[in-house]
């Protein structure tokens, strides 16, 4: 199954390597002047005035984006030429839930039209997010070992999420009248594969004198994959990249909604949710549990270097407590399996903003995001200013503080030459140095804009 499973992200991984594109949007894009991947954030919020917008395959957003909730200075040291893992202070840096995060949306086609006071827009859009989260008792425990935990009971979770799929939107946006704008989007999804970590949590009790430690697990995973998790011999079967690429088994749904309010001629505040949706997983299937404890009390050493007296003229079997020891083991993690469907939701993501402008061409705006996934949220606060020379020019920096991590200063612009514009945002130019940040992030991209609405303008 290992095998199977490592064979398979190799491939995806060669597969979608060469299309990182458009990954997650950072907030200084939502308020960037003349981008109409800005959008993506609020589709009640227009910032260009161009009538056609075509975003062509491959072209209309190059990037990548990771996030930690901790930098890797605090876990990595480079030290004459020689790589360091320093546990101790990675225990002391992270906060009790940590993750790591990795995402990349692939835009393969998009159009925007605008009627008057109407928009209209379509795409077709591949994604991918990749998630893992634990908690700092698991880095203890690594780090200290179980006399930690002597006499008090220690639990910890693993968590660990990953999907792909595909999705078809179609968007409206009116400006309704002076003050407000509204927009929506409906997504029809199709997932290709997914591996969901419902349930790994692990106990453990020492005595005071390690005469005895009692372990126990459970942990409940559904997936969907290209292929049978429980065949674990055999010959293996190629993965079918066509047809795994046009599975449409696992169906889904999505919404965006978004408006925006004038309070007065200078001031602008929006709001927008985004993802609100979820994919149901039927096609192969996986579903595996698994539950139990054992108590271990040491090893009789006895039993290696003495033999049982027989019993009534009969032998009497020799214990081996090594093999005990790995029956107590295996049972602790007796897989269970079975193949219901099941659902897993979308990454949700809710953004509140304000924007004062001072002249045409500049103003300020604060942007708010969460981050919703798994029962777990994740806020990020961007404070930018923006200017913006006609449809041409714009530029927008700020500052963000992304969950824990304070040290971002982001950076977005776009430039329009005729009907060509080229654009880049990110949301710390500050990741170039990668060992001192917990967020990487940087979009560029092309798009084909034609015509002007600016009298009719959303």
């Amino acid at each position: 199954m290992l095998k199977k499973i490592s064979t398979y992200c190799t491939l995806l991984i060669l597969i979608l390597h060469p299309l990182l594109t458009r990954a997650q949007e950072p907030n200084i894009l939502y308020t960037l002047g003349n981008t109409p991947q800005s959008t993506l954030l609020n589709p009640s919020r227009i910032t260009d005035q161009a009538k056609i917008t075509i975003q062509l395959p491959l072209l209309s957003g190059f990037g990548f984006s990771l996030n930690n909730s901790f930098p890797m200075s605090s876990f990595i040291g480079i030290h004459d030429t020689t790589l360091t893992l320093d546990f101790n202070k990675l225990q002391s840096k992270i906060g009790f839930n940590s993750h790591f995060t990795q995402q990349i949306n692939l835009p393969l086609l998009g159009l925007q039209l605008r009627l008057g006071k109407n928009m209209f827009t379509a795409s077709v859009t591949e994604k991918q997010l990749f998630r893992l989260s634990f908690d700092r008792n698991l880095v203890q425990l690594i780090n200290e070992g179980n006399e930690a935990f002597i006499n008090q009971p220690f639990t910890t979770h693993f968590d660990l999420n990953f999907f792909h799929y595909r999705e078809y939107s179609l968007g409206y946006g009116r400006r309704i009248d002076k003050r407000w704008s509204v927009g929506a989007r409906v997504k029809l999804l199709t997932g290709f594969s997914t591996v969901d970590v419902r349930k790994m949590n692990i106990g453990l009790t020492t005595g005071q004198n390690f005469e005895y430690l009692t372990l126990s697990a459970q942990g409940e995973y559904n997936m969907s994959l290209p292929f049978n998790v429980e065949e674990n011999d055999g010959e293996q079967t190629p993965f079918d990249v066509v047809g795994y690429f046009t599975n449409t088994s696992n169906p889904g749904m999505a919404i965006d909604l978004g408006a925006s309010f004038r309070i007065m001629p200078e001031l602008e505040v929006s709001a927008s949710v985004i993802d609100l949706g979820f994919i149901r997983w039927k096609d192969n299937v996986t579903n595996i549990s698994h539950e139990g404890s054992f108590l271990w009390q040491g090893l009789d050493l006895n039993s290696f270097i003495s033999t049982p007296q027989p019993i009534d003229g009969e032998d009497v079997p020799n214990p081996n407590p090594i093999n005990e020891l790995a029956d107590s083991i295996s049972k602790l993690i007796d897989l269970q399996y079975a193949s219901n469907p099941f659902t897993t939701g979308l990454p949700t993501k809710i953004l509140l903003s304000g924007e004062y402008t001072f002249h045409p061409v500049i103003s300020v705006s604060l942007v708010d995001r969460l981050l919703i996934y798994d029962r777990q949220i994740t806020n990020s606060f961007t404070l930018s200013g923006n200017l913006k020379l006609g449809q041409i020019w714009a530029l927008s920096a700020g500052y963000s503080v992304i969950g824990r991590s304070f040290n971002n200063l982001s950076l977005g612009t776009s430039l329009k030459l005729g009907p060509f514009q080229l654009w880049a945002a990110t949301n710390n130019i500050l990741a170039l140095s990668i060992q001192e940040t917990s967020n990487f992030n940087l979009l560029f991209g092309f798009n084909l804009m034609f015509g002007n609405n600016h009298n009719q303008s959303l």
